[in-house]
């Protein structure tokens, strides 16, 4: 999909972070958007600042993990919009901490939004996209779908999720025309935490310790969301699969696939040190 002029693109989570940027990125290469999102007031004024670049925006207040409202949003943006070319299943929410301390809510709350939202966008996007004969899917997961990171189980959990149901959609839609992509970022400097949940602290920080901590290294880290945006829409203009974002998801990924074991024992190394330190 290399001329993305008049395209239709759908962004869930687009009120802030990444969803924000990519809506940014494609609006720039002259698509129409529909976005998504949760969060109101985040996406009238993205909406506003798109429209006053001349941009064609359709907008819905939408809660991904409800399979309803994300039928209603996909049968209102093909009335008002005729066609779907690509839609980019962003929107998620981040769990930390021990595992012993997760509640089945936190598990339902995390699955629920980052791999039920994906599998819901696919359910109702995917089977138009064969009709109208092609299109594009953008599934946003981690680096930590593609190694596992300790304090991170149900998330790290629910990103392996999404990375092998996109993997395996790729092989299926690649002969109906449609193009399958993953992203996966490792750290970068958004709000994310501030919507986050951490359950367990350690011996000398509180669960709102860690959060505050972990707020400030995002946003110090010199990796901002509008490089994960760009390797979005290079991705659909590309037909990419797999897609690593940053220095350590590259790292990490490597580790892993070369040796289980090693990777193993750096991540059991690392708890040890965090224990102390926290």
């Amino acid at each position: 999909m290399h001329d993305l002029s008049g395209r239709v693109v759908v962004v869930t989570g687009a009120a802030n972070g990444i969803g924000r940027e990519m809506a940014r990125a494609f609006s720039a290469r002259g698509a129409r958007l529909a976005l998504a999102d949760v969060d109101e007031d985040g996406l009238l004024a993205l909406r506003e600042e798109l429209e006053q670049m001349g941009c064609e925006v359709l907008t819905g207040v939408v809660d991904v993990s409800v399979a309803e409202e994300m039928r209603a949003f996909c049968d209102h943006l093909y009335r008002e919009m005729g066609r779907a070319d690509v839609l980019c299943n962003n929107a998620g929410v981040a769990l930390g901490g021990d595992f012993e301390t997760m509640s089945l809510d936190d598990l339902h709350w995390l699955m629920d939004v980052n791999l039920m939202g994906v599998v819901h966008g696919c359910h109702f996007f995917y089977p138009r996209m064969v009709e109208q004969g092609g299109g594009h899917i953008v599934n946003t997961a981690s680096a930590a779908g593609l190694s596992p990171f300790a304090g991170l189980a149900l998330y790290s959990g629910s990103k392996y999720g999404v990375v092998g149901l996109s993997e395996t959609l790729r092989a299926e839609a690649a002969s109906h025309g449609i193009g399958v992509t993953v992203i996966c970022p490792g750290v970068i400097a958004t709000d994310i935490v501030q919507r986050s949940r951490i359950r367990s602290g350690g011996g000398r920080k509180t669960p709102e310790d860690l959060t505050a901590i972990l707020d400030r290294v995002l946003k110090s880290r010199d990796y901002s969301p509008d490089r994960v945006a760009a390797a979005a829409v290079r991705a659909v203009e590309r037909d990419l699969g797999v897609v690593r974002v940053t220095p350590e998801t590259y790292v990490m990924d490597w580790i892993h696939r070369i040796s289980r074991g090693a990777f193993d024992l750096i991540m059991s190394t690392m708890v040890r040190i965090a224990r102390r330190i926290f």
